[in-house]
């Protein structure tokens, strides 16, 4: 049983996938599992992510018949996931070496963490640094119902995902927005200064081409929350 597991959901990745996966492989924490859920795309990802798993057993995948969607393939991923810790990427982003090594050493330190999260780095399609400085905020439990705060670089327990359970398939595109809330109120979130991420802006992203999707669902969300 791996101590961690990091799954990568694709859709049509082909671009940037080799990439997310060879920065996991270049880990400086060895003993993890990735579960790739090719979310039935049409172009040479499954071709791609096959490959990586025909020369390492840690990596698993997993092709979805039909689209559908982030939320339903991470639930997908994380019901076959067999670690202590979790964690997901995009095909888009890459870790650091030590981010997965430094992720879970946080949470082995403060088990009253139920979930930590880092820095990263913005990037373009290039891969080079964006001059755009990223701060984690100050996090106050309120905070995080004003907005994201969580941001792209995380690990949490796989304690806190049996209390709390899957992610929402109805809410693509802010179903992680979601979920910190959820971990919020059922545990206790921890961000630390180091910087371990690289989270890829262009403009194939989802954040990018679903803008009012976003914001009208981040507003119903808070709503929920709120209330």
């Amino acid at each position: 049983m791996a101590k961690i597991s990091i799954v990568l959901p694709t859709y049509n990745g082909s671009k940037w996938v080799a990439n997310a996966i060879q920065s996991i492989l270049n880990q400086e924490e060895k003993d993890w599992e990735l579960i790739v859920v090719n979310d039935a795309s049409t172009d040479d990802t499954l071709s791609i992510v096959e490959g990586f798993a025909n020369q390492d057993p840690r990596i698993i995948v997993v092709t979805n018949q039909t689209n559908k969607k982030l939320p339903a393939s991470l639930n997908i991923g994380f019901n076959l996931a067999r670690g202590k810790y979790l964690t997901w990427t995009s095909d888009d982003n890459v870790f650091k070496p030590n981010a997965i090594g430094l992720m879970s050493s946080y949470l082995d330190s403060n088990p009253n963490l139920d979930l930590v999260s880092l820095k990263y780095d913005l990037i373009n399609s290039d891969g080079e640094i964006l001059p755009v400085p990223y701060k984690v905020p100050h996090f106050q439990p309120e905070s995080l119902l004003l907005y994201d705060n969580v941001g792209a670089a995380f690990m949490y327990t796989r304690s806190i995902q049996d209390r709390i359970g899957g992610y929402n398939e109805e809410l693509f595109c802010v179903e992680d927005y979601e979920y910190w809330l959820r971990i919020a109120l059922a545990g206790n979130i921890g961000f630390f200064e180091d910087n371990v991420y690289q989270y890829r802006v262009h403009s194939a992203s989802l954040t990018a081409t679903k803008k009012e999707r976003v914001r009208l669902l981040t507003m119903k969300v808070k709503k929920r929350f709120a209330s």
